[in-house]
């Protein structure tokens, strides 16, 4: 296990806004969400792959260039 210094107001949110008993909870709750959603928007982008022609035209580089 990792520890993580959170001032104590901020863990205090966190334990309300999660409805957990410790901050150690709290954290560990938060962060299991954040990276279930990570997963998930992951899973929806590779839906699509392979589904879009590229425009062999476009030119992606040509925003950056200074005029």
């Amino acid at each position: 296990m990792t520890s993580v210094q959170i001032p104590d107001d901020m863990a205090k949110d966190l334990m309300a806004f999660t409805r957990q008993q410790t901050a150690d909870a709290a954290v560990l709750k938060l962060a299991s969400e954040y990276l279930a959603e990570q997963r998930q928007k992951q899973r929806r982008a590779l839906e699509f792959a392979g589904m879009f022609d590229a425009d062999p035209s476009y030119d992606y580089k040509a925003p950056r260039r200074v005029p």
